[in-house]
């Protein structure tokens, strides 16, 4: 009888523990720290696919990554949440007490759950998700503790999706289109699609952490005048000159920024597009591989997208709002009416008015927001143009790349310099701003952010 006991003791040991739930935490930890590099680059992705204007851009890269930074501080009593900091954003949710939640995992899924409804390729989003969390099954969690997870990041998700929606997104897209004036100064559409303004009400959108659009106002450019004696003319003279003249290292530096998410060619009596990275998504991928060259863990990698993305938003609100405030006109416009009806620029004109530089001001402003983080000798490869053809280029601060935005804007022939120099002071008031108003961390924490 004995050994009957001891035979059925036996079977069953083996049995309960191949029954146990594998749930690998080191496993899970190692994965997770990469995750949030991972979905901005499938936020980029879909970005381009989409065909977003550089502002809206913004806008998509900013909620799901505040949603993200939400879902996962509660997990680290060193940070702090940014309710009540960001404009309009209270009372986000917290964990419940009780309940067995792995936060990096609600982390993902608040990303996802916003993610999805501020691009167009919303199934794109879910296969991403569908695809992660079978990574995650596969590494190892509880049954429980995955359900909670998700169930967690899913209203954190939806509180920044009832935050986000009244931004007044939604209100701009039934405004009215902008206006072209005939004044001699004003904006004209220009070559080859002469299309519309892009987002003339953009300054209606709720900034971030600035108190309005008009908060960090540029000085103001150089005054209009066709006269070849005058400062205009000479600025004018000057783009002209280069374009002229331009040579390889200007060309490639020119290319290199350009970041036009939908340029147009025509051959024959076909027009095609090309679509490509944004200015926002630019400098999201120089963030995340500064995150990644510094192995920085999933929270401080949360914390850094948050505050680069809301500099990159609250800068084109900024700019946006000077843009359509002077309304000024574009070199090419310019040039070939003034100075030489045969001249084209390098670059293909963004539709929207010239001063000031939207690349310039958010790259300033971003720019800011890094060398805080990373420091003001912070050399890095930037690598994010290789994917169209594009060699790297070496900086050896986030400073000097944004400095070199502005220049690329003039090579290219869309820009006046006052437009890039002062928006550029225009951006690193807005990032200075930005390093002011948000506090990560708790007060009685030392942090770089």
């Amino acid at each position: 009888m004995q050994r009957v006991k001891l035979l059925l003791l036996l079977l069953v040991v083996p049995f309960v523990f191949s029954c146990e739930e594998k749930h690998d935490v080191a496993g899970l930890d190692r994965f997770s720290q990469s995750q949030l590099v991972v979905w901005n680059r499938h936020l980029s992705e879909i970005i381009i696919k989409d065909i977003f204007s550089p502002p809206v851009a913004s806008r998509i890269y900013s909620y799901p990554n505040i949603a993200a930074y939400e879902a996962l501080a509660p997990a680290y009593p060193a940070y702090q949440s940014l309710s009540s900091q960001l404009n309009g954003l209270v009372n986000v949710p917290q964990p419940e007490e009780g309940k067995e939640l792995y936060l990096p995992v609600s982390s993902i899924i608040a990303f996802s759950t916003v993610g999805q409804k501020l691009v167009l390729d919303e199934l794109k989003v879910q296969e991403y998700e569908a695809a992660y969390l079978a990574q995650v099954k596969e590494i190892g969690i509880r049954e429980e503790v995955l359900h909670n997870s998700i169930d967690y990041g899913r209203q954190v998700g939806e509180h920044i999706l009832a935050w986000a929606k009244k931004d007044g997104y939604v209100e701009t897209r039934a405004l009215t289109r902008h206006v072209v004036s005939n004044e001699p100064g004003a904006w004209q559409p220009t070559a080859p699609d002469y299309m519309p303004a892009v987002e003339p009400h953009w300054n209606k959108i709720r900034p971030f952490a600035m108190d309005s659009a008009a908060q960090c106002k540029p000085k103001t450019p150089t005054a209009f005048d066709s006269l070849a004696t005058s400062d205009f003319y000479k600025d004018a003279m000057e783009v002209y000159e280069i374009v002229k003249n331009i040579d390889d290292e200007k060309l490639l530096i020119a290319r290199f920024w350009d970041d036009n998410p939908n340029v147009s060619y025509t051959t024959g009596h076909v027009m095609y597009f090309k679509q490509k990275l944004t200015p926002p998504g630019h400098w999201m991928s120089i963030t995340s591989s500064a995150i990644r060259k510094n192995k920085l863990d999933m929270m401080e990698a949360a914390e850094t997208y948050v505050m680069v993305a809301t500099a990159l938003a609250d800068g084109f609100i900024s700019c946006w709002d000077a843009k359509y405030a002077y309304n000024s006109i574009r070199p090419d416009t310019y040039i070939e009416r003034y100075i030489d009806a045969d001249w084209d620029p390098i670059l293909q004109t963004p539709p929207f008015p010239e001063y000031p530089s939207g690349h310039s001001v958010i790259s300033a402003a971003a720019a800011t927001v890094l060398t805080h983080k990373f420091g003001d000798n912070y050399a890095f490869v930037d690598s994010t143009q290789l994917a169209i053809g594009l060699p790297t280029r070496t900086f050896n601060s986030f400073n000097e790349a944004a400095i070199e935005v502005g220049e690329s804007r003039i090579y290219g022939g869309i820009h006046f310099r006052p437009a890039c120099d002062l928006g550029a002071e225009q951006g690193k008031t807005v990032g200075n701003l930005i390093l002011t108003k948000l506090r990560t961390r708790r007060m009685d924490q030392t942090a770089q952010l």
